[in-house]
């Protein structure tokens, strides 16, 4: 009796794979279904978070990128400006979303390390909450003085700062940005008393000085550039490690403060913690083969950028020699968290 309950309970199937066989068959399942969603994406629009408002470097990159990668995707590839607290409110938003490649941050440096020692609450984890995909380009920093200013070269700057203590003013993209941090450690090393006055990204900067709201901004010069061709401001010093092409009379800051050097600033794309390998792959791929597009490198090089585009274990490494960049900085500069 008891024979026969049991083997009327055993399915045909059961009686022709075995426990091991079962297995093997549910992980191939499992690898194929994995397979066909890697093959499908996407399926919907992507969303690349620009943390900064538009005109700025980040959207200007990415508004380049965005119809290359749409064009190959099959999908549109849409750019969201959601600016605010340093970047720390479009660098969340991608904290909290599904790894499922649908929503990428493109993005600063400033967003994963020197938000780190300037801020006392940061909304999410630099490291454990993203995936980096690539530091997809380069860029250099500007000193820029309005054109009606009666400082006309730095040496005239400083000399300004030194007889006119604490009414100078210079903006910069925010608190804690790098360039907050250039500014203070120019203040340090040139001996003179500037008052910081943060604006809310790049485009905000230049518009600042163009007017004259300020008479000094430090900015990328992808932002910067077009208020020097329109005659607005002047550039005074390059924040970077070589002259620019667009001002080849202007020197960089170590030829005029011994010493004196500003890291290397890129540009990169995340996606949320824990995006598969797979996905991780395609996206890369996708990204470089955007960034090879010609009217993307005409794009980038008229606006000052270099295409670098390094693999995501890289990108990695970079960040983490980036942390502890401004871990030595930011005290430095004397900046204290807020």
């Amino acid at each position: 009796m008891g024979a026969q309950t049991a083997n009327a309970r055993r399915s045909p199937i059961s009686e022709k794979i075995d426990v091991p066989s079962k297995l093997t068959l549910a992980a191939a399942l499992v690898l194929a279904a994995s397979a066909a969603i890697a093959q499908v994406f996407p399926t919907k629009p992507i969303r690349i978070i620009s943390p900064y408002p538009p005109g700025g470097s980040t959207d200007i990159v990415a508004r380049l990128l965005a119809p290359a990668m749409s064009r190959s995707l099959g999908q549109p590839v849409l750019v969201e400006n959601r600016a605010g607290a340093a970047g720390a409110i479009g660098a969340e938003l991608v904290a909290r979303a599904a790894p499922d490649g649908y929503t990428l941050l493109f993005t600063t440096s400033g967003t994963h390390t020197s938000i780190l020692f300037i801020s006392r609450i940061v909304p999410y984890d630099p490291i454990k909450d993203f995936t980096p995909i690539t530091a997809a380009v380069t860029q250099s920093g500007v000193l820029l003085l309005n054109a009606s200013f009666e400082a006309t070269s730095f040496k005239e700057l400083l000399s300004y700062a030194k007889n006119n203590p604490g009414k100078l003013s210079y903006g910069t993209a925010g608190v804690g940005s790098s360039f907050h941090i250039m500014g203070e450690i120019i203040k340090l090393a040139a001996g003179i008393d500037m008052v910081h006055v943060p604006y809310k990204g790049g485009a905000p900067v230049a518009q600042a000085v163009a007017s004259g709201e300020v008479p000094l901004v430090m900015l990328s010069n992808t932002s910067g550039m077009a208020a020097v061709r329109s005659g607005k401001a002047r550039g005074i010093a390059v924040l970077g490690d070589k002259r620019l092409a667009e001002l080849p009379g202007v020197p960089v800051i170590s030829e005029l403060l011994p010493g004196v050097e500003r890291p290397a600033d890129w540009l990169g794309f995340y996606g949320p913690g824990g995006m598969s390998p797979a996905l991780l792959a395609q996206l890369h791929a996708e990204i470089l083969k955007g960034l090879q597009v010609p009217e993307v490198v005409r794009g980038l090089h008229a606006a000052g950028m270099e295409v670098f585009g390094n693999k995501p274990e890289e990108f990695a490494v970079l960040i983490k020699r980036d942390v502890e960049l401004f871990r030595k900085m930011v005290p430095i500069a004397g900046i204290k968290p807020e």
